[in-house]
């Protein structure tokens, strides 16, 4: 039987549809101690920065969370894709259908201040005594089926002043 989850990398999506507010999935990929250690992916649900460890996840069939969670296993499969355990950086992948493609940047323009708005409201519900700031820059972006593209984003948090 698992018993504990050694995340290496991972990928948080924020849950749309029916979750609460600040909701995440994290896609990771790790090691979890088996008979012997074994390296596993999982996917996780995520509550205001915290993992639900024995929650599990659901995402409404046919909706851009699925497709989020599926194309974020892929990604974690490539070297080059899935932040660290630091909590200080994080990559946060987003899908939205675009039908004006003139109107990509104003897109990535709103996601960036949806993901800021979200890691503020998170750090708030802690009640943390710390204020914190966010920068958050595209690091790649990829053209899916049916106009959805694929946002995948480096968000570093760190203590302001």
């Amino acid at each position: 039987m698992a018993r504990v989850f050694d995340p290496k990398k991972s990928i948080f999506i924020p849950a749309t549809g029916g979750h609460p507010k600040n909701a995440e999935y994290r896609v990771a990929w790790g090691t979890e101690q088996w008979d012997k250690p074994v390296n596993v992916t999982k996917v996780q649900m995520v509550y205001n920065g915290t993992v639900a460890g024995m929650l599990s996840p659901s995402f409404p069939d046919n909706t851009l969370d699925e497709q989020s969670v599926y194309f974020a296993l892929g990604l974690l499969k490539d070297n080059k894709y899935g932040s660290s355990t630091s909590k200080s950086i994080k990559e946060v992948l987003v899908l939205r259908k675009i039908e004006d493609p003139n109107k990509l940047g104003l897109t990535i323009s709103k996601i960036e201040d949806e993901i800021e708005e979200m890691t503020f409201d998170i750090f708030d519900s802690k009640k943390n005594s710390i204020s914190v700031g966010v920068r958050t820059e595209l690091k790649e972006q990829f053209i899916l089926e049916n106009d959805v593209y694929a946002f995948l984003f480096r968000v570093e948090i760190f203590p302001s002043r």
